[in-house]
This record gives structure tokens, sequence and C-alpha cells, in this order.
């Protein structure tokens, strides 16, 4: 969750009226609005009045309103998701936005705090709790010269900053060679499936399944935050994870 003095501290530093200036929006973000009154209402409050009359590569659109225990965060990107160059990461601001009684304040911001993804956006992005603190954990990945692969990336909220944990190594999650491989029978697929343990929200543990020359088997590999980074704790990161990735 995010912790009453966290969020005291972002209030404190945020003046009483304070809202971001006036932004245009992607005119395809009307419809998503249009659709979602809690998204809608969001947005609101951080920019005041919206227009949706940006140009394709300068306008904003609303990716998802995530709710923690005591505020919820508006996570924006600029660009429409999926329409950027192929290469093109998405880049990513998030809002915090405080729930008072039945209306919203906004009471944080960190823009472009992140650039992920491949063709301007992110795959997924799901609100967690890390060591006690709220955190946000993002999926992202794309195809470059027939090798596809994902990867997670973890942000934690801590007093006036949002802290990229920045996993070491790089936690891969999905990754196969299919599209760089003339001959099916060697194609590499590598599947991960993640969660932190509930019992110590410092561990996260990835379990990988991995498919290569006609065998399938299962390893567990397991990052532990030390140093308000995410590093490897125990097991190893497969081989086949960067042979199927491209290196």
């Amino acid at each position: 969750m995010i912790r009453p003095l966290l969020l005291a501290a972002l209030v404190f530093l945020v003046h009483p009226a304070w809202a971001e200036p006036p932004a245009s929006f992607c005119a395809a973000a009307e419809k998503r609005l249009s659709a979602n009154a809690r998204l809608a209402a969001e947005v609101t409050t951080v920019f005041g009045k919206v227009d949706f009359t940006g140009s394709e590569n300068d306008c904003l659109y609303p990716l998802r309103a995530l709710r923690y225990a005591s505020a919820d965060v508006l996570l924006v990107q600029a660009g429409v998701p999926g329409e950027g160059c192929h290469g093109c990461e998405a880049r990513l601001s998030a809002y915090v936005v405080q729930r008072i009684g039945g209306g919203l304040k906004a009471a944080g911001k960190f823009r472009e705090f992140a650039q992920l993804g491949s063709n301007g956006g992110v795959a997924d992005i799901v609100p967690i709790e890390i060591a006690g603190d709220d955190a946000i954990a993002i999926e992202s990945g794309g195809t470059f010269q027939g090798y596809t692969s994902s990867s997670l990336d973890f942000f934690a909220f801590r007093p006036g900053a949002l802290v990229n944990l920045k996993p070491d190594p790089q936690v891969i999650l999905d990754a196969d060679n299919a599209g760089a491989v003339e001959d099916s029978t060697k194609a590499i697929v590598v599947t991960g499936s993640w969660f932190f343990d509930p019992t110590d929200k410092s561990t996260l543990i990835v379990d990988y399944k991995i498919e290569a020359k006609g065998a399938t088997r299962v390893e567990r590999v397991v990052w532990r935050l030390q140093g308000g980074k995410l590093v490897l704790a125990h097991g190893r990161v497969p081989p086949e994870v960067t042979e199927a990735s491209g290196g």
C-alpha cells in the first residue's frame, strides 16, 4: 500500500491547487475515456479540462488507473500505444491521485519515469507490493529479426520518488527464436511466470519452462531486494533465455 507517511509527504510537496498544465490528448483517447468513467475522472483531476487535438507525435494517452489502499496512480504515456516506430519505446508518466471522501485530489507526479517496450507500447502493467512499498510491475518487449522476448521492470514508491529497482540480471520473462531459425525443430521457447513470495515480499520468484531440442524442463530463479535493487539470490537464468531472445 502507499503508506500514509508517503502520501502525506507527496501532498506536502505540492501546492493545494496543483494540477498539470492543460495537455492535448490523442484523438484515440476520447473513446477510451468515454467508456471508462473512473479513468476519465482521474485524468480530469490531474489535467483539468482535456482536449483531444494533440498531433499523432505529440499527444498523451491514458493507460490505466492503478488502485492502492489509500490512493490511485494514473499512468499516462506519450503517443498512442502500439503506433510508434518499431524500435520506439513508450514514455511513461505516473500521477498519484488521493481519494478524499467522495472526491479526488492530485497529490504527486513522476513525469517520464520510464521508457520501455517497442512500437510505442508496453504489454502489461500491474500494481504490486514490494517489501512494504507500493510498486508497479511493467512487462514489455518486442520482436527483432525473428527473436521475440519480453522483460519485467519494477518501480517502487518511496518518499518523494518512484525508484527503478533495476533487476540484475534483467528479468527476461518470455523468449523464442522461432522467427530466426529455418528449422522449426531447432526453435527454443521459454515461458516464465512470476510472483513475489507471499511471506517475504522482498523476494521475486520466476519459474521458467524451457522447450528446446525436443525436451522440456522447468527451472526456478530467485531475485531478492538488496541495497535498493533486485539482485540474483538463487539459481541462474537458463542459458536458453539468452539464445532464444537473441542475446
